[in-house]
């Protein structure tokens, strides 16, 4: 069997022996310990790659044993945690990066995610707040920030995030399809369908868009132009079950049974395979 620990480890230290005499005639790094965590450090990084997160973690234990104030150590320590849904855990590691650097923006982006899974908001918002500080160009930052003020029912702080992410990269799709979204939250259906409008003019087989624009114009009680959007979405995508049973609920409401029947016999042979 190949044993991937023994050859990454055997590679990586004759790399390591070629180079090894410049750096230690400069910078006079002492063998032994540089060695060691480096290569502890990048096979927990291959691990953690390959989704072999158990060997991860043991490999950056091991790295912690030779340097603890390593804040990329730390990091990547998080993201196996988070792997492993441990999110104390990972939470814990992000915090320790960041007491090792300030400005470690990817820690403070990390921690952000993990906090929102756990449902804590608030300090999920204060994470990626301090990453757009760090970054005011941070288009992830701000579009996760989008989700979070959403979650919290604060629809016009997530607009304006989502604006912000548009702003920066105007081709960025799923931030016209949230505002629309967080649109519908506040009632605003004509705003709403314009940003599912804006999502199709960049992408025209988006069924989701197609979708949502059905359930905006039901609210406007727009019949034929939710229907039409119903068609469009199954015609991207025969097998959206869910846009059946829309298509099928709204014949039902105006009476028209037989199309309703036939839809919702789609429906079922789609939900029975």
């Amino acid at each position: 069997m190949y044993n991937f620990a023994k050859e990454f480890m055997k590679r990586y230290l004759y790399l390591f022996v070629i180079l090894f005499g410049i750096v230690y005639t400069i910078h006079s790094y002492g063998a032994d310990n540089f060695n060691d965590f480096d290569v502890h450090y990048q096979l927990g990084n291959e691990y953690n790659k390959r989704g072999m997160i158990d060997d991860a973690i043991k490999e950056y234990k091991k790295a912690f044993e030779i340097n603890p104030s390593s804040p990329r150590l730390y990091n990547n320590m998080g993201v196996a945690y988070g792997k492993r849904k441990l999110f104390d855990e990972e939470i814990s590691a992000y915090k320790k990066a960041i007491e090792l650097d300030r400005s470690y923006k990817d820690a403070y982006f990390n921690l952000g995610v993990a906090y929102g899974a756990k449902g804590m908001v608030d300090n999920e918002i204060s994470a990626y707040q301090k990453v757009v500080e760090i970054d005011p160009e941070n288009l992830e930052a701000f579009y996760n920030m989008g989700h979070a003020y959403r979650d919290k029912e604060m629809y016009d702080e997530s607009i304006a995030a989502y604006k912000r992410v548009i702003q920066i990269d105007p081709n960025y799709i799923d931030a016209y399809f949230n505002m629309g979204v967080s649109y519908g939250r506040k009632g605003l259906l004509d705003d709403e369908i314009l940003q599912y409008k804006k999502v199709l003019g960049l992408n025209p087989s988006s069924a989701e868009a197609h979708f949502n624009l059905a359930i905006a114009y039901g609210e406007k009680k727009m019949f034929d132009n939710q229907v039409s959007e119903y068609k469009k979405a199954i015609a991207i995508n025969p097998k959206y079950v869910k846009a059946y049973k829309n298509l099928e609920s709204v014949y039902r409401e105006k009476g028209m049974k037989e199309e309703a029947d036939k839809e919702l016999s789609k429906y079922n042979d789609l939900v029975r395979h």
